[in-house]
């Protein structure tokens, strides 16, 4: 149940700093817009990782089966952020 939480909610992090670092639909300014994005980046991380360990942990005790929807929204999360922190970088290379 917990693990489950921490994956959506890491899902809606890397979404909440995609639409902040990446598309800056909100008018937010600039400062807000690195701390927003860089606690919505920072938050997503650690919910997507907690998620993954919690859900390693529970199926190397045997406890319940059925955690690959845990790992999978986990692993979109992380894949989503390391797009977003590339593709960042890359354009704040090219300026």
């Amino acid at each position: 149940m917990v693990a489950r939480a921490l994956a959506v909610l890491s899902i809606l992090l890397t979404l909440a700093a995609i639409e902040i670092w990446g598309v800056r639909y909100l008018p937010i300014g600039f400062e807000a817009t690195g701390v927003l994005g860089g606690y919505s980046f920072l938050l997503a991380t650690v919910a997507a990782i907690s998620a993954l360990v919690i859900a390693i942990v529970r199926a190397r005790s045997g406890k319940r089966a059925g955690f690959s929807s845990i790992v999978l929204l986990s692993g979109i999360s992380l894949l989503g952020l390391a797009a977003l922190a590339a593709v960042t970088t890359y354009i704040v290379i090219m300026q």
